[in-house]
């Protein structure tokens, strides 16, 4: 398989957008390309059930992947409580709540820059 490196930028919106279609708890972006060399940015998305998130990743996935956008590497698929989508610049994590709340990524990279996507009820 080759990688592609996407487009930042359009990357972000893209997976977004199309994590919003599948319509998740919460969406956070997290810029940590200044303190780490992993990734330049996590995406962070809440669900509801195992179900709920490979919807979300598999609509990510699916979606990229018409752009030219091929994952990397995928984790936790099968376990469905915590998805990981590795795109190179930018990693998608896709959480159940408990989980989300349990691992609090967020805290962990407290002084980077985040936005927090607003969603429509």
């Amino acid at each position: 398989m080759e990688i592609s490196k996407i487009d930042q930028r359009e990357g972000i919106e893209n997976i977004v957008k199309f994590a919003i279609e599948k319509k998740p708890l919460s969406i956070k972006v997290l810029n940590v390309g200044k303190q780490t060399l992993i990734t330049d940015y996590f995406i962070i998305i809440m669900g509801s059930t195992n179900i709920h998130l490979r919807a979300i990743a598999d609509n990510i996935k699916e979606n990229t992947k018409k752009y030219g956008s091929n994952v990397w590497h995928v984790e936790g698929y099968e376990n469905g409580k915590w998805i990981l989508l590795d795109y190179v610049d930018i990693v998608v994590h896709i959480f159940d709540e408990n989980t989300y709340y349990y691992y609090d990524i967020e805290s962990l990279w407290g002084d980077v820059p985040k936005e927090t996507i607003e969603l429509e009820d």
